[in-house]
């Protein structure tokens, strides 16, 4: 259920972009949060090849923005739960969690960092647990005051399996 990083990209670059205009004393604080269920079919499972399952979940997106005359702040929160139903009547239990935040200061440096977690459990038809699966990433961004542009990937890690 991960998006794309390009969409909280622009979310981002679109807020960073009203530190342009002046702000008032106080500072400007947003708070929202969007729920929109998820549903996927024709789903593949690399574990269990032949199989095709659908999802049904829910995604919520949450952020708070902070800005003041010399600063911006971004955070937020994107995922949820959901459940992959197979055709061999088995099923998946998951979860996806995105966290990310972007910090901006007139004349310094900029910095947008994300964690990736998504989290399954794999039962049989009867209900018996069989195995879990979770995977880890994390990103993070720096562009300094003069432009350079410095990324840092930790890998995907994949804990447990088929």
């Amino acid at each position: 259920m991960k998006k794309s990083m390009l969409g909280i990209a622009a979310v981002v670059v679109v807020l960073a972009a009203a530190m342009a205009a002046p702000a008032s004393a106080a500072p400007t604080i947003i708070r929202e949060t969007v729920t929109t269920p998820v549903h996927e079919t024709e789903l593949t499972d690399d574990c269990r090849p032949g199989l095709t399952g659908t999802l049904n979940g829910t995604d919520v997106f949450s952020f708070q923005s902070v800005e003041t005359a010399h600063s911006f702040h971004f955070r937020g929160r994107e995922g949820g739960p959901g459940r992959i139903d197979w055709s061999d009547g088995s099923y998946t239990l998951l979860d996806s969690v995105d966290r990310f935040s972007f910090n901006a200061a007139k004349g310094q440096h900029q910095v947008f960092t994300e964690t990736h977690v998504d989290s399954g459990d794999f039962y049989s038809p009867a209900g018996v647990f069989e195995f879990g699966v979770t995977f880890h990433e994390v990103e993070h961004f720096t562009v300094t005051a003069d432009g350079a542009v410095r990324v840092e990937v930790e890998r995907g890690h994949f804990h447990g399996g088929c």
